[in-house]
């Protein structure tokens, strides 16, 4: 059966948006919406001096009362840091939630941490931007180029997916139960990018360059693969020593490698041949008998 949207279920034209907790997260959402002339009424935090400098940048109300922060909004993001969720759902489920969105922003935690929110009468959602948020002031100005991920409740589903659709923004619809493995992609591409990455300058370091200067040096490197792989897909933007089935430098590679990457070094060059899919039985002999030395 076909779902109508928000506004016309319950002839509501507007929405109040409130949040509770005040980082990164909150500020670039809270910006992000107050530009885009959506109604963003109020903010909730443990340090009011943080919800006074939200208030600052989004222009909305500062509350320090949870009773009249919740009245006033009917749309509620918790943005405080995962292991906080439901701590606050526990406390603000003793208000009156009727009819009122709740939802947070993590990428790991689906809608069911609001246990017994059915009780409530209040409609659970997670909505997470697959974006690095690193700034409070800065990262609102490009979120519309963010995809962002939404479950929940079938009530607002489509209402919740229009509104950011209407932002800009390419909306997924997951499975509560994909969650884990949805963040796990989130984080090959983002948190273990940067480990790989500070791998590769840990080893610049041994040609007396600082981090810093390791970084710079291999800057056109990373920012040219992006782009190719923006362009061409991974399988056609691949070079190197795997691509080119040049065996001899992989073992010269073998023999330098510092001990804690070798299992890393392996599966990730494994990877790449699977990317390649051109290689004959004898030239992955090869390979393996390279890696495994």
């Amino acid at each position: 059966m076909r779902r109508e949207p928000w506004y016309v279920t319950r002839r509501v034209i507007t929405i109040n948006i409130g949040f509770i907790g005040a980082g990164k997260v909150a500020f670039s959402l809270g910006k992000y919406f107050s530009i885009n002339n959506l109604n963003v009424k109020s903010i909730y935090s443990k340090n009011f001096n943080s919800s006074i400098e939200f208030c600052k940048f989004v222009d909305c109300t500062p509350y320090d009362n949870l009773y009249d922060f919740i009245n006033s909004c009917n749309f509620i993001f918790i943005t405080t840091p995962d292991k906080e969720i439901s701590n606050v759902w526990n406390v603000i489920k003793n208000y009156n939630l009727k009819d009122k969105i709740i939802c947070h922003t993590s990428g790991s935690l689906s809608s069911q941490i609001f246990k017994d929110i059915n009780k409530s009468g209040a409609y659970p959602y997670s909505i997470h931007p697959i974006y690095a948020f690193s700034t409070k002031y800065n990262n609102y100005k490009d979120l519309n180029k963010s995809f962002v991920s939404l479950e929940g409740s079938p009530k607002y589903l489509d209402y919740i997916k229009d509104l950011f659709s209407k932002l800009g923004n390419k909306v997924i619809l997951i499975n509560k139960n994909d969650k884990p493995l949805y963040h796990l992609s989130c984080v090959f591409a983002s948190n273990l990018m940067l480990s790989l990455l500070n791998i590769s300058c840990s080893l610049f370091k041994e040609f007396n360059l600082d981090e810093e200067q390791s970084f710079y040096a291999l800057l056109p490197l990373i920012e040219n693969n992006l782009s190719n792989i923006k362009k061409n897909g991974f399988k056609n933007s691949l070079t190197g020593p795997i691509d080119r089935k040049d065996f001899v430098t992989l073992e010269k590679h073998m023999n330098v490698i510092p001990k804690d990457f070798v299992n890393l070094y392996k599966d990730l060059s494994l990877n790449l041949y699977k990317i390649k899919g051109s290689y004959s039985s004898e030239d992955l002999q090869k390979l393996l008998n390279v890696l495994e030395r």
